[in-house]
């Protein structure tokens, strides 16, 4: 992180769920700070994949809070409950955000509020913002997930709502493997089913041999993945989304999960037709 200084603090608070024990950090730089950013994390990693970036928030000034989410990093490795969060919903991943931003909010209450969400984490910005958005001075989203046909098709897929409902708790397997069908179908000879993240070969070495990111998952992680989905890109999302919030969109233009760029243009469509700037 190029020796820049930062405070770390840990902090633990109950999940939603009323079974984990999240854990988040707060990464504050050591001069006087003139925002916070509330970071949240994409699916399959953890939040301190992201120092290097938030070294840089620190290094402009402003304070950087993130957590683990349930099932996930820290928060799974130390409850035993990887790649189980036992959520009974997206619901509850945004009520553990909020529980967060209320952390940050007690700390410095003062300071402007920005969130950062990334891949999976954009797809809960875009929800938070819409629940619970009423005090955010802008939405950043990044690795924005539009126009995802895996999730759209598994969406309408009665035996994958029937499987969960059968048993929640079961082993993902094939559903997901489903909902991330094609990601690779723009990658020349991948070695893998996650080379389709970046383009420097480094990085998606570096992912892959990352043991917070390689764990198998619970149909529920799944299902609560493509309802929250579903919703995002409902006509319901944007008119929630509070207008006075500036939103930056940002999305490579060879990411599957934004459509290779086009998914953007829908998600700006969508905010821009109900009176939002961006």
């Amino acid at each position: 992180m190029g020796g820049l200084l930062m405070s770390i603090r840990e902090i633990s608070f109950p999940s939603a769920n009323g079974r984990d024990t999240i854990k988040a950090w707060s990464y504050s730089p050591l001069g006087e700070p003139k925002g916070v950013i509330q970071l949240i994390h994409g699916y399959g990693e953890h939040s301190r994949r992201y120092l290097h970036m938030i070294s840089k928030f620190n290094q402009a000034g402003y304070v950087v809070f993130a957590d683990d989410h349930l099932g996930h990093g820290k928060t799974g490795v130390d409850g035993g409950t990887l790649g189980d969060p036992h959520s009974g919903g997206y619901m509850t991943y945004l009520k553990d955000e909020k529980s967060l931003h209320d952390i940050a909010k007690e700390a410095y209450p003062e300071l402007p509020y920005f969130v950062f969400g990334h891949s999976w984490g954009s797809m809960l910005a875009r929800a938070y913002a819409a629940f619970y958005g009423e005090d955010l001075k802008g939405l950043m989203l990044c690795g924005l997930c539009s126009q995802w046909k895996g999730c759209e098709i598994e969406y309408n897929d009665p035996e994958f709502k029937a499987a969960y409902e059968a048993d929640p708790y079961q082993p993902a397997g094939a559903w997901f493997d489903k909902v991330f069908s094609g990601m690779t179908d723009r990658v020349e000879n991948p070695n893998g089913p996650a080379d389709w993240i970046a383009n420097d070969p480094r990085i998606v070495a570096d992912h892959a041999g990352d043991m917070f990111n390689t764990f198998d998952t619970t149909l529920e992680l799944a299902y609560d993945f493509v309802q929250l989905y579903h919703f995002i890109e409902s006509d319901e999302w944007a008119p929630m989304v509070p207008k006075n919030i500036p939103c930056y969109l940002i999305s490579g233009d060879q990411d599957p999960c934004g459509n290779y760029g086009e998914g953007l243009y829908h998600v700006a469509n969508l905010l821009a037709n109900s009176g939002h700037k961006i």
